[in-house]
Formats: C-alpha cells, structure tokens, sequence
C-alpha cells in the first residue's frame, strides 16, 4: 500500500512543477485568504473586497482549504500552491485507491491512475482549488454510505461544510444513487446511515466559524450562480468557462473512452445489482454527475473518478485481470494522439491572462498606495490583485454575482458604465465607487471606457502594455460657482 501512496505523491508533484504557473486566479484568492488568515486570525468580515456580498456576510466556505495555505506562505505564493496541489490531488487518488482495496478489486492502485488517462481531467485535476478535497470527501461518502460505515461516514460529512460550499448538495446525488441501488436489490432501508450523514453534515456547519453566513452563501451558489445565472445564461454575467457545457468535438477529443468506460459500468452493474448494489450505487451517481456534466463541464472532476470506481467495481468478478492495464493504455494511447493540448496549456504562462508580470507588479505597486480604494473592470483577476497589491480595497472577487447580490443597483451601474462609456465615467466611478484608481485588462470591448476616463481632464493613464492598464483618476475638480 504504501509504495503505490508513494507512487501517486510522485506523480501528482510532477504534475504541479511542471505547471509553470497556478492555473487560474482562483488560486491567488485562496492562497491570499490563507495569507489574511495568518495575519489576522479566523476571518469575519472580508474588506478587501468592498461591493461583495462578503464584504460584512463573510463565510469561508473552504475554510479548511484555506488553512492549509497558512504555514506555507514562507515558500512563496507559486510553490506554496504545489504543495496543497499535491496534498489534494494525492488524497483523491488515495481515497480512490483504499476504496477499490477495501472491495478487493485487482489491481487497485492501477484503477486509481485511470483518471489521469483523461487530459481534460488532469487539467482540472492540476487546478490548485478546493474541489480536489471535495471529490476524495465524495468518493468515501458514496463508499461509507453504502458500505454501513458509520464512523468514516460521519467524519466525512462533518468535514463537509468546512471543506466546500456544496456541503449537501453532492452529497445527496450520492444519497440517492445508493438509496435508488438498494430499491433495485430489494434490500432493507436503514435510517441510520442518513441520520449519521446528516448529523455530521449539521455538526460541522454548527462549528464553522461563518456558520449563518455558510447557509445563505451556499443558498447563493446553488440558486444565483448555478441555476439562474450560469443555467439560466444572464447575459450580463460572465461566469467563467467552467460554467458553460463541453461541445460535442471536445467530448469526442477528451473524453470518449470515459463515455465508453461509462457505459460499459452502467451496464455491467446492473447484470450485477442482485449480488451487490455498490456497483450500482457507484454506476448511478456516475450517471447523475454525467448528466450535469453535460450541462456544466466542471462536474468533469467527479464524473471521471467515479467513472473508473463504477467500472472497477463492476468488473471484479469477471476473472480479466489486465483488464485496468488495458484501459490505462488505451486512456494514454488515445490522450496522446488526440487530447495533448491541456498539457501544453499547463506548461505555458501566455495563456494565462491574470499573471502580472514583476515590472507591472513594481509599477502599480509604487502608484498605487497601501489602503487606496481601487476600480476594477472585471472579477477574473481580483485574486492576482489581492496577490500582488495586498492592502489595497477591490470591488468584488470570485464572481459578479457577489456584487449583484449586495447592491443590484450599483452591479448595474458598474455594468452599464463600462458597456455604455459614459462621458462622466471617471466622475461614476470617483463618486459612485469611491475609487481613485482604475486597474484594467486591456479588452478592446472596454476601449471606450478607456478613452472616456482619458478625456476627462484630472485623469491620467499610468500604465498600459497589451495586457494592463492602470489609472489614476486624481481628485475630483473643484465645483465653480454660476
């Protein structure tokens, strides 16, 4: 057991340091909340960003995520991020790994790489975020739960709420696939493995340190951001790739031998339902997770992995014991000649849009004064801010919805100034925002925004590359007499 642990730990760094930068923004914001939360404790409030709905309902909805970045912040934000990455990225593996163990299913360890066969997995596999503990959290709820284990049931379910902001809404998709396997088994319903996972579940939101504020964030994330926004496609919102469902070419370049996987542990599992229900249970909650894939691409990361447990499961009675190191080959064979391009994504820092390179970090650094209030065009590269430029105040950070949700008239002033270019948009964002300086991507959309604080007579452009923009828009002028 311990050499394959070996193995993933060795893996999983390679995977890390040869990614040349953190993945996306996201993982400035967590590494910087860790930062906030040396400095100043558990956090209540998050003032650094000034229209979020955070801003004073502030709930740490990866509260455990962020406290591994605490001690870590000596190594710097980029090395820092590596050592979580591999911590999280080892713990699904291992979790995949002593689950299929623990069914004795042949070649276990096997099993458990045939995720990393699938670049686009990997690739949110690499991202450095709190749903790699969400996925090794879902992976032994799902066992515990169907296997009558009480006691590792009930510590998962407690970590839930501290660990991840759909602290019950995945676990329930689990809960029903286990509970709809066992209807066709015909075995008898027992209440307690969901009453431990919902104590467990109701413990752990009674001691996060945000505990009402967890509630109303998660409401938030499933209503606001899931089903209104990202599924209901508010036009106004830019939620993120991650949001949008994958088109047909990608599922045929990424992810065919998955759907094939898939399939073939849908169907076996249920040839095997009267024996057992697991391989059912694991079957249908890769179905459901399937199903919201194809509407939102990032359910991806629980598809996959529960993709190769419903087919282990399934096939281990069958006798074929190079049937892992088939697929494992075929998984790489088919990756190599079709799906390459997610490495190369990982290896490049061109790609990535909210990297501030040093000579742009010294220069806003030095213009821009610790506690100054800043304007920013966008949320995508708040973490890169909050990174970079610590101490100063931003709009919003994580999503656009967060600014709506606390002030809908102001997140349609902010929208509509930088759609509209009004010809008093330093005046808006001086007066309404009570901001003195502007940092911007250089989006062509937003040149006439651009060119309408330029035209105002106290504001100067500081700074512009083909990547950045910063300026200050000076004190207000002066009001004359008629």
């Amino acid at each position: 057991m311990s050499g394959w642990i070996l193995l993933f730990i060795l893996l999983v760094s390679l995977l890390q340091w040869y990614v040349s930068y953190p993945i996306d923004d996201d993982t400035a914001y967590h590494f910087s909340v860790g930062q906030l939360m040396g400095k100043h404790g558990i956090l209540q409030s998050f003032p650094w960003t000034r229209f979020s709905w955070q801003f004073d309902h502030y709930a740490d909805k990866e509260f455990l995520f962020h406290l591994l970045f605490v001690p870590l912040g000596g190594l710097g934000f980029v090395n820092a991020s590596r050592v979580v990455g591999v911590i999280g990225g080892v713990l699904v593996l291992t979790t995949l790994y002593l689950i299929l163990r623990s069914e004795r299913v042949r070649y276990a360890g096997i099993w458990a790489l045939l995720p990393l066969g699938t670049s686009v997995f990997v690739y949110r596999f690499a991202q450095v975020r709190p749903q790699l503990l969400s996925i090794a959290l879902a992976l032994i709820v799902l066992w515990a739960y169907s296997r009558g284990r009480l006691r590792i049931l009930a510590v998962a379910a407690f970590l839930y709420p501290l660990t991840y902001v759909a602290f019950w809404q995945i676990p329930l998709i689990l809960v029903i696939a286990a509970e709809v396997a066992r209807a066709f088994n015909r075995e008898w319903y027992s209440w307690k493995p969901v009453a431990t996972l919902v104590a467990g579940i109701v413990a752990g939101v009674a001691l996060h340190p945000n505990a009402s504020n967890l509630l109303a964030i998660n409401w938030i994330h499933m209503t606001d951001i899931l089903l209104h926004n990202a599924w209901g496609a508010k036009v106004e919102f830019n939620m993120g790739e991650e949001f949008d469902p994958f088109p047909l070419i990608t599922w045929a370049q990424y992810l065919t031998v998955t759907v094939l996987m898939a399939g073939a542990a849908l169907v076996l599992a249920w040839r095997e339902r009267k024996k057992d229900s697991f391989p059912l249970a694991c079957a249908l909650a890769m179905l459901l997770f399937w199903l919201l894939t194809i509407r939102t691409n990032r359910f991806l990361e629980y598809f996959v992995p529960l993709s190769a447990l419903a087919l282990a499961v399934a096939t281990r009675s069958s006798g074929k014991r190079l049937l892992a190191p088939v697929f494992v080959g075929i998984s790489i064979f088919y990756t190599v000649l079709c799906g390459i391009t997610p490495y190369r994504y990982l290896a490049s820092f061109e790609l990535k849009n909210w990297y501030m390179e040093p000579e742009v970090v010294k220069v806003f650094a030095r213009e821009i004064p610790v506690g100054a209030k800043v304007f920013t065009t966008g949320w995508e590269y708040t973490g890169s801010l909050l990174l970079n430029l610590p101490d100063r105040y931003y709009m919003v950070a994580l999503d656009p919805t967060l600014l709506y949700k606390r002030d809908p008239g102001l997140y349609d002033v902010w929208y509509r100034t930088l759609l509209d270019a009004p010809a008093d948009s330093a005046r808006i964002v001086r007066t309404r925002f009570d901001s003195r300086f502007v940092v911007a991507q250089n989006y062509q959309p937003l040149w006439p925004f651009f060119s309408a604080l330029q035209a105002d007579p106290t504001a100067r452009l500081i700074f512009a590359n083909d990547k950045w923009l910063l300026f200050d828009l000076g004190e207000p002028p002066p009001v004359t007499g008629r």
